[in-house]
């Protein structure tokens, strides 16, 4: 049987790749840039996938390139910006896929909120706004400072901007009225707490918490995720208390298959969803799971794909060791060059590793968000918190250059 991958995640195709094989399967990735997953497919365990460059922003090129293919299972939606698309090409080719309704209401970040709201889940609403034709005294009416201001679409922290006060949300959308955008403008409460995310599997309305990460984040205005360490352990009583909870919110979405990563808050009145994603954590989150659990999650992609009850589900989930990684940014825009200093990771505590998400010539446009990542410095310890101790005390041995 032949596994599509619409796209992936940078990082994890060996992962998939051998998930594939060991069920009898082969892995095609269909891509606009195959450079994105350079590292990957530069990789030994790779050599077996198909690659097939397509533009997979057209679903009619998508579709013939796929109906060439032998023996096709099944898409893989493994991202936020190829989810809808592989709900219309699912269709055209009768193939299975999460449920059209659920994936479209948790893509709608305005939607999503609402939702949520009406459902008793969340402690705030959302409104549409057109940043370029609104009605001033319309927009501020009920609006509680600080709020956010975000793309409904939006992927990667891009497009999220905070008001602090009536004149600086009317300043931020007259900026979202020139911003290129995924989706519509929303505004919603800010709430404060501390973010985390929270990895987890459904199968058949049946939904188990695979692990909760911690999240660092910039400091305000700016919402670029900065380090991350897994897995965060709680004590008996929270841990139930957030199995019970996610349960109930993915019950009232009707969610019930595959991964989700689902960012939320802790708050001073409970639990509060940032967002919901139907696919694995980004960044290196699938690769600190496996290595924390001892086990490939990605076989869970796979299994489901065929229709098999995914092992995952009932697989005890022992904390082997912790992982902690840091997004390593560019200070300024311009034309990335290289990393200097990774030569001395060898020796520091934590086997650190850098995993690179930018090659040389990389043009660097800004600074404000995840497009300004060169890499991903990962490392361990015995628990989340000492990885996360080790992954900055190692970063601060390498230095981002750019070229003159």
């Amino acid at each position: 049987m032949n596994i599509i991958a619409l796209e992936a995640l940078t990082f994890g195709l060996g992962r998939l790749a051998d998930a594939a094989k060991k069920n009898g399967c082969t892995l095609t990735l269909l891509t606009r840039d195959k450079t994105v997953y350079d590292y990957e497919l530069s990789r030994p365990d790779t050599g077996a996938i198909k690659v097939i460059e397509v533009d997979t922003f057209c679903d009619d090129a998508v579709t013939q390139a796929i109906r060439k293919e032998k023996e096709v299972a099944a898409i893989l939606s493994m991202t936020d910006t190829w989810s809808l698309h592989c709900l219309t090409i699912n269709e055209r080719l009768g193939l299975p896929d999460h449920n059209p309704d659920v994936i479209r209401l948790i893509r709608d970040k305005y939607r999503l909120r609402n939702h949520l709201y009406n459902a008793g889940l969340s402690a705030g609403k959302s409104k549409l706004v057109d940043p370029r034709r609104f009605d001033r005294a319309t927009v501020v009416k009920d609006i509680n400072y600080p709020c956010i201001v975000k793309d409904t679409a939006g992927t990667g922290s891009q497009n999220v901007w905070i008001a602090y006060g009536e004149e600086t949300l009317i300043q931020i959308l007259d900026k979202a009225s020139s911003a290129v955008l995924r989706g519509q403008i929303t505004v919603e409460p800010f709430f404060s707490g501390t973010l985390y995310s929270l990895e987890t599997l459904s199968w058949q309305g049946e939904t188990r918490v695979i692990a909760l990460t911690s999240r660092i984040m910039s400091p305000e205005p700016f919402f670029r995720e900065e380090a991350f360490s897994s897995p965060v352990m709680l004590d008996v009583s929270q841990s139930t208390a957030l199995q019970q909870w996610i349960t109930t919110v993915f019950n009232s979405l009707d969610y019930g298959n595959g991964f989700a990563h689902t960012e939320f808050m802790f708050t001073e009145n409970g639990f509060e969803v940032i967002e919901i994603n139907p696919r694995l954590g980004g960044v290196q989150i699938g690769e600190a799971l496996c290595q924390s659990l001892g086990m490939n999650i990605y076989e869970s992609w796979i299994e489901m794909a065929l229709n098999k009850r995914p092992a995952l589900i009932d697989a005890p989930l022992p904390m082997l060791k912790g992982i902690g990684q840091i997004i390593v940014y560019a200070s300024e825009a311009g034309e990335f060059s290289h990393i200097e200093g990774l030569e001395r990771l060898t020796t520091h505590p934590g086997n650190p590793v850098f995993y690179p998400t930018a090659y040389p010539g990389k043009r660097i446009n800004t600074i404000d968000d995840q497009r300004s990542s060169v890499g991903i410095l990962f490392a361990e310890g015995h628990s989340s918190e000492t990885a996360l101790l080790n992954v900055y005390a190692a970063r601060n041995k390498l230095r981002v250059v750019m070229k003159a």
